[in-house]
């Protein structure tokens, strides 16, 4: 895992600086290019407020790539928690 992380932004303490994804939304720019939306932060925001988000636009290898991505680590997420299931004394689950 040595350099896996090396390019994410960390904090003074070295934590990677991450958010959790409130919502997102996803639209069709003609017939080449997908837009996606995502929205970020601890917390919903208030009425009024503008919503953090990071707008991209992607071509069809992208939205191919990205859905691969994201596949692949709810896989690897779902092999996880079925191992530590798994290895959790009798009971415990």
């Amino acid at each position: 895992m040595v350099g896996r992380f090396d390019d994410w932004e960390k904090d003074d303490k070295g934590h990677l600086k991450v958010w959790p994804m409130q919502a997102f939304t996803t639209a069709l720019f003609g017939a080449e290019k997908v837009g996606l939306r995502i929205e970020i932060g601890t917390a919903p925001p208030k009425p009024g407020e503008p919503v953090p988000a990071l707008q991209l636009v992607l071509d069809p290898a992208q939205v191919r790539q990205l859905a691969e991505a994201l596949a692949e680590a709810e896989a690897r997420l779902a092999d996880a928690r079925f191992t530590t299931l798994a290895n959790s004394p009798p009971g415990s689950a």
